[in-house]
């Protein structure tokens, strides 16, 4: 092999190693959300963008105790496909 094809697959090897980085990077972001708890284990943001709560001990809580309320939550969201899924850390009931 010449040294110029191993120069380039050195380098599409580190391009995809760097590409990887950052998806793995933006997959999971530490947020804070600000919305009301809906049913079926959502949150709808003040944009009006939906999360689904990641079922979790906090997120059950968040869930069983707040519908209706409008909370601030801090924890880490996740992507699947179309959907955002936020993990709940800690949660706190905004006065309306």
């Amino acid at each position: 092999m010449n040294t110029s094809r191993i120069a380039a697959a050195a380098g599409a090897l580190l391009l995809a190693i760097v590409a990887l980085s950052a998806f793995a990077w933006a997959a999971d972001q530490r947020v804070t959300i600000i919305g009301e708890v809906g049913e079926d284990f959502q949150v709808w943001g003040e944009d009006g963008q939906g999360y689904e709560i990641a079922d979790t001990e906090k997120g059950n809580e968040l869930v069983e105790n707040m519908i209706g309320q409008k909370v601030k939550i801090s924890g880490i969201l996740t992507q699947m496909d179309e959907v955002l899924i936020i993990e709940v850390e800690s949660y706190e009931v905004l006065a309306e």
